[in-house]
């Protein structure tokens, strides 16, 4: 009787091994492997990446994540990682192979470091009416962030200083408004409201952040002129910077400097040279200065600062067609107005310049292909390229800092 108690014994423990993936001389024949993601970097890849193992269908990995292939054979065994942006690079070598132990799991570590994306906002009409897009740097990636309906449009994007969001212009309410968005095109919201007391002719438009993001500089018609405003970045607490009537002086796109202490914009004197030209004043509105008192037209497209706020460009009609802008180039010079020249020379209409982040390359707005194209250039005027390249017009670029 025990020797048949021991050999039946002996019989479920052998099946218990089998049933467990081994034998019972060699253990289990299967194991598990666990990737785990860790992503450093800026831009990170929004949907994260996906693994394979062996060439099978791949399993979803958060950018900061693990996931966990289970049931695999003893041995070795390859794996991928797929999804990367191209911001984005992963460290070692991709595919690698990991060996699997039997009964236990094999723990694979993967590194990604991203590096921050250059992206240029625009406006298109691409889609039958203006809305804001964004695009790499190199002219890839072309994505539609707002969407409008005719006769609608929208209008001077904006970046804040950390890429997080994008203020705009649209006439979607019936009147021009400020609105902001995160740099996704999520939760737009609206930041400026017309009223029974504003003229009819009111505006509110081309803003641009404070380096801090807590405030947003804008031209506007509330009062019946145009003038500067500045305003928190949630639309609070409104006040004006520039106070001259309507008969006298209008101005119009403003732009914050980078250190947060000036702000450039565009003024036209009425009844002396009746010409726009660049001006800069202090953050709070004082020590108004004109840098370009030129005889041409130097309102053609809001002017930028360099990164490091050493230079200006702007675009400027220096043959004087009024406000027509037909032989608009652009120029270049000191903050303080000094060392004018003269980028490019073409017959094209060459406007609305924005700097890139790292001082080296202009993009502008053409029409040098026949319709309103976005170009980029280098700092110095040379090798410009047609980022956009569509029968539609393409205008108004903003660079991301």
């Amino acid at each position: 009787m025990r020797s048949t108690r021991v050999a039946l014994c002996a019989a479920s423990c052998l099946l218990a091994a089998l049933a467990c993936g081994g034998s019972e001389s060699t253990g289990p024949s299967t194991g598990s492997v666990e990737v785990v993601a860790t992503t450093t970097g800026a831009d990170l890849d929004p949907d994260g990446y996906a693994v394979a193992v062996d060439g099978g269908a791949g399993q979803s990995l958060p950018v900061n994540g693990t996931v966990t292939f289970t049931q695999l054979s003893v041995g070795s065994h390859q794996v991928a990682l797929s999804g990367v942006a191209t911001n984005c690079t992963p460290s070692g070598q991709n595919p690698t192979f990991v060996s699997v132990t039997g009964g236990a799991t094999t723990h694979l570590a993967v590194a990604i470091a991203c590096a921050r994306l250059e992206m240029i906002a625009f406006v298109s009409w691409r889609d039958g009416n203006g809305d804001v897009y964004v695009m790499n740097a190199d002219g890839t990636g072309v994505k539609r962030l707002t969407t409008t309906t005719q006769p609608a449009s929208s209008a001077n994007p904006a970046w804040s200083r950390d890429g997080s969001r994008i203020a705009f212009a649209s006439n979607r309410d019936g009147h021009e408004e400020i609105y902001v968005m995160n740099a996704d095109g999520s939760s737009v919201s609206r930041l400026t409201y017309f009223n029974s007391s504003f003229p009819s002719w009111y505006y509110s438009s081309v803003p641009s952040w404070s380096p801090d993001g807590s405030r947003i500089v804008f031209a506007s018609s509330r009062d019946d002129a145009d003038a500067l405003y500045v305003m928190n970045a949630e639309g609070s607490g409104i006040s004006r910077l520039t106070n001259n009537p309507s008969t006298v002086a209008s101005d119009a796109a403003p732009v914050w400097s980078p250190d947060g202490s000036k702000i450039l914009f565009l003024r036209v004197v009425y009844g002396q040279d009746n010409n726009w030209d660049v001006y800069v004043m202090n953050a709070d509105g004082s020590g108004q200065v004109n840098l370009t008192n030129s005889v041409g037209v130097d309102e053609c497209g809001r002017p930028d600062w360099s990164p490091d706020g050493s230079k200006i460009v702007f675009a400027a009609d220096s043959f004087g067609n009024g406000n027509t802008c037909r032989s608009a180039q652009l120029y270049v010079m000191n903050a303080n107005g000094t060392a004018l020249r003269r980028l490019m020379s073409s017959s094209a209409q060459d406007m609305w310049p924005s700097w890139s982040p790292d001082g080296t390359k202009i993009a502008f707005t053409s029409y040098r292909d026949g319709n309103q194209e976005v170009y980029v250039m280098n700092a110095d005027g040379t090798g410009p390229i047609n980022l956009t390249k569509h029968p539609a017009n393409d205008l108004l670029p903003a660079w991301r800092p």
